[in-house]
C-alpha cells in the first residue's frame, strides 16, 4: 500500500467479501485484520480458510498480499521478515532516488548554462530540447518505472492511489511537451524537465516516508534485539558438575537446564534452581533498579543477569517468552485504528477520485476563460498549454498519504515507545478514551497497596469464666487458630489465605489438612473447609454468621483500622486474625497528580469502613469517594453508575477479583502481573507494577492524541490550500503558480512532515521523562520533611 486511498480500497475489498463482517487497515504497518460472520465460524480450518481466500482476492486486485500466522512465536519472525523487507525496499528507493537526482543536476546543469549565457558547444546540447526528451525518457524507464506502472495499474484496477496522479501528472507533462516539441506552430512551451524534476522530488518524499517508517519501529526492533539467539545448554543437569553446549534459542524445551553467565541476557522465561544474582528487568518493566534473584526466582527472557552465576530451568519452550507476548500485544495494538482516524480514512476512499475530477475542471476552465483571467505574458504560450500545466499541478500536489499515515504513525510510536517503558497500551481505541478519561476508580488491595499482605496479630476468643472450649480441653490459642485457618486456606489463592500460610509456618504451628471435597470458597466473603471432625468457616462477620455464629465477642474489631478475618469453629467463633497492608510509596503521588488533571479519583474495597478510609486518607482520596465492603459485582456495579453519570471511566485493578469492573469500564487498568490474565479484559498493563505508571500511561496516551490532531489537521490544511493554489487560485490576483515539480516537491514535503512530526513524539516524551527523573530525587525528600 502506498496512500491512505490504498488502505481504504483493500478494507472495501475485504468488506465487500460476504464472509466478512467488518475489517481494519493499518498503513503504517501493513496489516489488515478481519472479522468474520458467525456461521463460517463453525466450519473446521475456517480462519485458514479464509485467510487464503482474501489473500488471494487482495493480490488479485493488485495488492500483494498472504495469510499471517497469528501465534505469538511467529510474530516475531514475522516481523524481522518485514523490517528485512523494509530495508531491501529502502535500499532499492536509495538507488533510485541517486539515479533520478543525478538525471535532474544534469538537466539543471543546462539551464545553469543558458542562464550564464556559456556557449560551449556541450554545454549547448545540455540545453537543447532533445537532451531534455532523452533524459524524461530515460527516467521514466528508470527510476520512475515502478512508481508509474503501479499507479497505472491500479487506475486500470479501479483503485487509483498516489502513485496514479503522480504518474498522470509526470506523463501528462511529457504528453503536452512533447506535442508542444512536435508541433511548433501550436506556440506551446516545452518543459520536459518537469517530469524529471517532479519524478526525483517525489522519489526524494518517498524515501524520507521509508526511513521514517522504519525509525518509528526502532522502538519494537530493539525489544527483538535484546532477546539473544544461543543459549548455554546444561548436559546433565548437575549444576556443580555439568558441562554446556550452546544451542540455539529455539530449539530449547520445558525442563531444559540452561547456564546464565554474568553479563548475558537470559535467553528464555524460566526459574532459578541454582546461584544468586542481580538481574536488569528494565527492558520488560521500564524499572531502571535491578532485582535480586535467588533460587526460586523467576526470570524473564530478554533481562540481563549482572554479577552472578545462573541455573536456570526453561518453563516455557523456545521462541515462547514475556518479550515474544509484549511484541504480540503490541503489534495487535497498532492494527486498532483511533475513532478519530475514520474521517480521514473516508476522505481518503475517495481522495483521488476527488483529485483527478478537480484537475480535469482546472484543465476546462482554464482552457476555456485562461485567457480573460490571466495576461498573456503569463500564459506559458497559450491557455491551453497553461490549462495542461495547472491541471498536472492539482494532480500532483494532492497527498492522500498524508490523511492516511497522520493516525498510525502516532499510534505506532506511541505504543512501541510504551512497550519500551512497560506499558502495554492495546490499540488506537484505547490511547484516544485514555486521553479523554475524566474519573479514575481504584481497587484498593494490590493496587494502591502493595498487594501483599502479612498477619500482624491473633486475637484468640476466651470462654466466659474460663468454660473449656472443647474436646481439646483447652481454650482457643492463637497457634490453634492460625493451624485452623491455614488448614483451610491452603486450597485458595488470595492474598489473605497466602499471608495466614506464611504466618503458620512462620510460627510452627501444627500442619493440619481439610477433608477432601469438604473446600468452598465465596470471593469477596471467605472461605469453608472441614479439618478432622470440625466445620472451620473463615472470612468476613456476615460469612461466619452465615455458617453458624451467633455472638461476636469483637464488636471493636470494626474500629482497628486493619483488614481482620475471622475464623469460626463449627458455630463458635474462635477468633481473629488481623492483616496490615503497607501502602505504595508513589501512591500519594499517583492521586494528587490525577487530582491536578481535574480527573475525580475513587476507591472501591472488599474490606470494611474503617480499613478503607484509613488507606483513603493516607493517599489523598477525598472520603465521600471511597466506597467499602464491596463484592466484585458490586464494583462492576458502581462503574456502570459513573458511566451512567456521562463520565468516561478507567478502572485500576489487579486483575483478579477485578476482572469484571475492569471488563466494563472505558478503559481497563491492571497493575502488574505481566501478559497473564488481566491483558484479557484490560486495555492497559503496567508492566512494572508502580502506580506512578499510570500518570507515564496518561501522559503518552494524551501525547500521543495530541500528535495525532495535529497530523490530521495538518493533512486536511495541506490539501484544503494546496488544491487551490495549484488549480490556479492565486494566478489571476498575484500571478504565482505552482509548476508540476514544485507541487511534486510539496507533496513530498507534507508526507515527510506527518511522520517527522510523530518521530518528535518519541523526543518529546523522553525530554519530559528526562525532567521528572531529575525532579523526583528532590520530591521524595520534600515528602520525607513534610512526614517528619
Amino acid at each position: 500500500m502506498s496512500c491512505g486511498g490504498c488502505a481504504a480500497s483493500v478494507k472495501r475489498i475485504l468488506e465487500n467479501e460476504s464472509q466478512v463482517v467488518s475489517a481494519t487497515v493499518n498503513l503504517a504497518t501493513e496489516m489488515a485484520v478481519v472479522w468474520a460472520v458467525p456461521e463460517d465460524r463453525a466450519v473446521q480450518d475456517w480462519k485458514l480458510q479464509l485467510g487464503e481466500k482474501l489473500a488471494s482476492q487482495l493480490t488479485t486486485c493488485g495488492y500483494k498480499s498472504s495469510q499471517r500466522d497469528s501465534s505469538k512465536v511467529s510474530s516475531q519472525n514475522v516481523f524481522e521478515r518485514k523490517m528485512g523487507e523494509k530495508l531491501q525496499n529502502l535500499k532499492q528507493s536509495g538507488r533510485e532516488l541517486a539515479v533520478s537526482w543525478a538525471l535532474c543536476a544534469v538537466c539543471l546543469l543546462g539551464h545553469i548554462s543558458h542562464l550564464f549565457g556559456v556557449n560551449a558547444p556541450l554545454m549547448h546540447m545540455f540545453h537543447s530540447t532533445g537532451f531534455h526528451l532523452s533524459l524524461s525518457i530515460f527516467t521514466f524507464i528508470g527510476p520512475g518505472r515502478r512508481l508509474i506502472v503501479d499507479g497505472l495499474k491500479s487506475l486500470f484496477k479501479g483503485s487509483p492511489n498516489m502513485n496514479t496522479l503522480v504518474g498522470l501528472g509526470a506523463l501528462s507533462s511529457f504528453a503536452v511537451s512533447s506535442v508542444a516539441a512536435f508541433i511548433p506552430k501550436l506556440g506551446w512551451k516545452t518543459f520536459f524537465e518537469e517530469p524529471i524534476m517532479l519524478i526525483a522530488f517525489v522519489l526524494l518524499g518517498k524515501n524520507l516516508e521509508q526511513r521514517a517508517k522504519l525509525k518509528a519501529a526502532s522502538d519494537m526492533t530493539g525489544l527483538l534485539n535484546i532477546l539473544p539467539s544461543k543459549a548455554r545448554l546444561m548436559v546433565d543437569n548437575d549444576a556443580e558438575q555439568s558441562s554446556f553446549t550452546e544451542v540455539p534459542c529455539g530449539t530449547l524445551a520445558v525442563g531444559d537446564y540452561i547456564l546464565v553467565l554474568p553479563g548475558d541476557r537470559i535467553p528464555a522465561d524460566g526459574l532459578v534452581k541454582a546461584g544468586r544474582s542481580t538481574v536488569d528487568e528494565s527492558s520488560l518493566t521500564g524499572e531502571p533498579m535491578p532485582v535480586t534473584k535467588i533460587a526460586g526466582a523467576e526470570v524473564s527472557a530478554g533481562s540481563i543477569n549482572l554479577n552472578g552465576k545462573l541455573t536456570v530451568e526453561v518453563r516455557r519452550p523456545g521462541g515462547e517468552t514475556v518479550m515474544s507476548d509484549i511484541l504480540h500485544l503490541v503489534e495487535e495494538a497498532q492494527t486498532r485504528e483511533a475513532p478519530v482516524q475514520r474521517l480521514a480514512d473516508k476522505v481518503a476512499g475517495n481522495f483521488t477520485y476527488g483529485v483527478m475530477a478537480l484537475s480535469s475542471a482546472t484543465f476546462m476552465f482554464w482552457s476555456i476563460f485562461g485567457s480573460q483571467f490571466v495576461p498573456a505574458a503569463i500564459q506559458q504560450g497559450s491557455a491551453m498549454s497553461l490549462a495542461l500545466q495547472l491541471s498536472c499541478s492539482v494532480l500532483v500536489i494532492a497527498c492522500p498519504c498524508a490523511l492516511g499515515l497522520a493516525t498510525p504513525t502516532a499510534v505506532l510510536v506511541g505504543t512501541s515507545l510504551g512497550a519500551t517503558r512497560g506499558l502495554l497500551l492495546r490499540g488506537g481505541d484505547v490511547l484516544e478514551k485514555f486521553a479523554e478519561v475524566d474519573a479514575i476508580v481504584f481497587d484498593k488491595t494490590g493496587t494502591l497497596t502493595i498487594g501483599k499482605p502479612v498477619v500482624t496479630k491473633v486475637i484468640a476468643s476466651h470462654s466466659e469464666g474460663g468454660q473449656q472450649k472443647d474436646s481439646w480441653n483447652n481454650e482457643w490459642t492463637e497457634g490453634d487458630i492460625l493451624s485452623l485457618a491455614a488448614g483451610v486456606e491452603s486450597n485458595t489463592n488470595h492474598p489473605l489465605g497466602k499471608a495466614i500460610m506464611e504466618a503458620a509456618q512462620a510460627a510452627n504451628c501444627i500442619n493440619m489438612k481439610a477433608k477432601d471435597g469438604s473446600f468452598m470458597e465465596e470471593p469477596g466473603s471467605g472461605a469453608v473447609a472441614t479439618i478432622g471432625e470440625k466445620q472451620v468457616s473463615v472470612g468476613t462477620v456476615d460469612w461466619i454468621r452465615r455458617h453458624g455464629v451467633v455472638r461476636d465477642p469483637f464488636p471493636e474489631a470494626e474500629s482497628f483500622g486493619q483488614s481482620v478475618a475471622y475464623v469460626a469453629v463449627d458455630g463458635t467463633l474462635a477468633g481473629l486474625i488481623c492483616f496490615e497492608d503497607k501502602i505504595r510509596e508513589d501512591s500519594h503521588q499517583v492521586i494528587s497528580a490525577l487530582s491536578k488533571q481535574g480527573i475525580s479519583v475513587y476507591m472501591l474495597s472488599g474490606d470494611k469502613e474503617s480499613a478503607a478510609m484509613d488507606v483513603a486518607s493516607v493517599v489523598g482520596i477525598q472520603l465521600d469517594k471511597v466506597i467499602s465492603e464491596v463484592k466484585p459485582h458490586e464494583k462492576k456495579k458502581f462503574i456502570s453508575e459513573l458511566q451512567k453519570e456521562h463520565k468516561l471511566v478507567a478502572m485500576v485493578g489487579d486483575g483478579i477479583n477485578d476482572a469484571a469492573a475492569l471488563a466494563l469500564a472505558d478503559v481497563g487498568i491492571a497493575m502488574g502481573g505481566g501478559v497473564g490474565a488481566a491483558t484479557d479484559v484490560s486495555s492497559v498493563v503496567l508492566m512494572g507494577n508502580r502506580l506512578s505508571q499510570l500518570v507515564d500511561a496518561l501522559e503518552l496516551s494524551k501525547e500521543t492524541m495530541r500528535t495525532v490532531k495535529q497530523n490530521l489537521w495538518w493533512a486536511f490544511l495541506y490539501n484544503i490550500v494546496g488544491l487551490p493554489v495549484a488549480a490556479g487560485a492565486l494566478l489571476p490576483v498575484t500571478g504565482t503558480m505552482l509548476t508540476p515539480s514544485i507541487a511534486g516537491a510539496l507533496m513530498g514535503f507534507s508526507s515527510v512532515s506527518v511522520m517527522a512530526n510523530s518521530l518528535l513524539l518519541r523526543a518529546r516524551m523522553s525530554s519530559r521523562h528526562h525532567v521528572q527523573s531529575r525532579e523526583k530525587p528532590h520530591n521524595t525528600i520534600s515528602g520525607v520533611s513534610d512526614g517528619a
